[in-house]
């Protein structure tokens, strides 16, 4: 669930310009591992999807979300992106009897996670961050096909 302009994603990356070179996104109770540079980009264009296809116009510029459910740097969850993920972006929206008023969000299914966007402000600072990790994966992680050259070298 992503609300707000306050998106923060925790980035470490360990052996860098090598073939076992990774990085490492932390958000919230997420933390999501890339080898490949390719798929971090391939991430942050299902992402930008809901801008470009209009799924963003109901939605208000700031939406209020309950406090975070997770400690500060507590992940529970860890997903290993080894392939492009398949990704599909859907509408949807419902009565909540607390604020009492219908709200609106709009997912984005990318492999096994769903992202769900209550604003536009949250989406694109989610995104800005996620191309912040895709750029950061650009400059550190070998690409698949200079990775198995270096791998057949040992």
């Amino acid at each position: 669930m992503i609300a707000g302009e306050h998106q923060q994603v925790r980035l470490d990356v360990t052996s860098a310009l090598t073939a076992s070179a990774a990085v490492f996104a932390t958000i919230g109770a997420v933390r999501m591992v890339f080898t490949d540079p390719a798929i971090a980009r391939s991430l942050v264009t299902a992402l930008r999807r809901p801008a470009t296809g209009g799924h963003l116009m109901a939605l208000p510029e700031q939406f209020l979300l309950r406090p975070d459910r997770f400690a500060v740097d507590e992940h529970l969850v860890t997903i290993n992106w080894s392939q492009v993920p398949q990704s599909k972006t859907a509408p949807g929206g419902g009565f909540d009897a607390q604020r009492r008023r219908h709200i609106h969000w709009v997912d984005v299914e990318a492999g096994p996670l769903v992202f769900r966007f209550f604003d536009k402000s949250g989406h694109r600072a989610f995104v800005a961050e996620l191309a912040r990790t895709a750029a950061l994966a650009r400059s550190v992680l070998l690409p698949a096909d200079e990775k198995v050259h270096a791998l057949a070298g040992r």
